[in-house]
């Protein structure tokens, strides 16, 4: 049995993380995308969700967040060695 995923497959557990990770935002958030406007979680989730601009755009943007996160550029590195 192929246990390799296609590219389709892959783009929908992609779309499925990220509106999964939006859901745990507050309700009543509101999120500004740039020069696009303001969204609510609830819009922000049918975005990814349909594949849409903003769909687009905010899985974009999770990705890099979490590749930032991979290559360490979102924390500090430096450990204190002073007691």
């Amino acid at each position: 049995m192929d246990n390799t995923l296609s590219p389709n497959s892959n783009d929908e557990i992609v779309r499925s993380l990220v509106a999964e990770r939006l859901k745990t935002l507050p309700d009543g958030a509101v999120i500004s995308v740039g020069s696009d406007g303001e969204f609510t979680k609830e819009q922000l989730i049918e975005s990814v969700n349909k594949g849409n601009d903003i769909g687009r755009k905010m899985i974009d943007i999770e990705m890099s967040f979490l590749q930032g996160l991979k290559d360490g550029i979102l924390y500090d590195h430096s450990t204190s060695t002073d007691n």
